[in-house]
């Protein structure tokens, strides 16, 4: 198929036509039982019109065999001819003009709506021939369960083709988002690793030319240090991101007590709080929201909120919060430092993205973080969210559903 693009971001010609494919296939599928259904009821009334001139042809002959045997009263020749009929099918009456019922050689059915019959006249008598519809319509009815059963079986077949056909596109669409997530990453990765190796690379080729004095060379060596440091922090975060993006990644859940969680996060970022001049609240009852969540992960994630806090914020306090929320429970991270600008609160859950780019990169901050967070929060059917808090500062939640 020809791969046409419009204007704009237009989606493609070939992908239009796969999404309108399964309506397109059920139109046609709908017209062909349509179509199907009025030769079906077409054929029924070729059935019937047949029958009803077969019906007054034997009527007519009847009448002309019965004459004779009528006028002369040969009732025996009459019943004769009678149970031949109705050997056949045909069910025969004979009545007087004045109406009286001089032959009849049914009981329990007669010329009703169930009914096909014919008048002939033979002398001063009348001859009715009649046959039942559901003898008539035998043929008709094979023909229709044969209509059932095929409508049912292509029915069955476009069901399990379009269900085939949702599957390979689903699977199409999820083998085209992984190509586009590795493509989008190997990029971001590339770019994120070339800042600090060529840092650490200027200031090996400076120590490798002509010996520095002692104060150049200890500033050299402590950018190799931090750049070090920065691409080891960045290393171990694209791990841990592309540990859990991978498909297939199990939760370790368990009954825990989210409280727990915040104080051993708190606790464990005590020493950096205290570095930064910054004090950390814990705001959780224990016993009060307990979860089945994967403790590790969601310490992980709470971490990196409270790191993100105490590094980029610039608040004098750090609250860290659990409580409960409307199907589930909240796990939070509230400053009232310089805030993030609107603009920016759509996508700092992207990977690499940076409010500030040189605050960030002067922090050691690979951008990750955050994109490390939502993807918890997904695994565990949650999401994270980010909120303003009045009259500066934001609050960074983390909603655990009840499982």
């Amino acid at each position: 198929m020809e791969d046409i693009s419009h204007e704009n971001g237009a989606p493609r010609l070939s992908e239009k036509v796969l999404r309108a494919a399964p309506a397109i296939a059920a139109a046609a599928f709908a017209v062909l039982l349509v179509a199907f259904y009025a030769s079906l009821m077409e054929y029924r009334a070729s059935i019937e019109t047949d029958a009803r001139r077969e019906l007054e042809a034997r009527a007519e002959l009847a009448a002309m065999t019965l004459a004779e045997p009528l006028r002369t009263q040969d009732f025996a020749s009459v019943h004769s001819f009678g149970e031949s009929c109705r050997a056949m099918g045909y069910y025969l009456c004979i009545t007087s003009s004045a109406g009286g019922r001089l032959f009849a050689n049914y009981q329990g059915v007669g010329p009703t709506k169930v009914s096909i019959h014919a008048f002939a006249r033979a002398g001063e008598y009348d001859v009715m021939l009649f046959r039942m519809r559901a003898e008539v319509f035998a043929p008709f009815r094979r023909a229709y369960r044969l209509f059932l059963l095929a409508a049912l079986a292509g029915a069955a077949g476009m069901f399990f083709f379009f269900f085939a056909f949702y599957r390979q596109r689903m699977r199409l669409r999820e083998l085209a988002r992984s190509e586009r997530f590795r493509r989008e990453f190997v990029a971001d990765v590339s770019h994120e690793i070339k800042t600090p190796l060529t840092g650490i690379l200027g200031a090996v080729e400076m120590l490798g030319d002509d010996p520095p004095d002692p104060a150049v060379r200890a500033r050299l060596l402590g950018m190799v240090g931090k750049e070090s440091r920065r691409l080891n922090a960045l290393v171990q975060q694209i791990l841990d991101l592309a540990r859990l993006e991978r498909e297939g990644e199990s939760l370790d859940l368990a009954e825990t007590d989210l409280a727990d969680v915040a104080r051993e996060t708190v606790e464990s970022m005590h020493g950096r709080a205290v570095e930064a001049g910054i004090r950390l609240e814990l705001f959780a009852t224990p016993g009060e929201c307990v979860a089945k969540v994967d403790a590790r992960l969601v310490g992980e994630a709470l971490g990196n909120l409270v790191a993100n806090a105490i590094r980029h914020s610039g608040s004098p306090t750090v609250s860290v919060s659990v409580s409960r929320a409307p199907r589930g429970f909240s796990l939070s991270v509230e400053d009232h430092g310089t805030g993030i600008p609107p603009e920016h609160a759509e996508r700092v859950f992207e990977r690499f993205h940076r409010v500030d780019p040189a605050r960030a990169a002067e922090s050691g901050g690979a951008g990750l973080g955050l994109a490390i967070v939502r993807r918890i929060a997904r695994m565990h059917g949650g999401e994270a969210t980010l909120e303003p808090v009045k009259p500066h500062g934001c609050r960074f939640s983390l909603f655990i559903p009840v499982a």
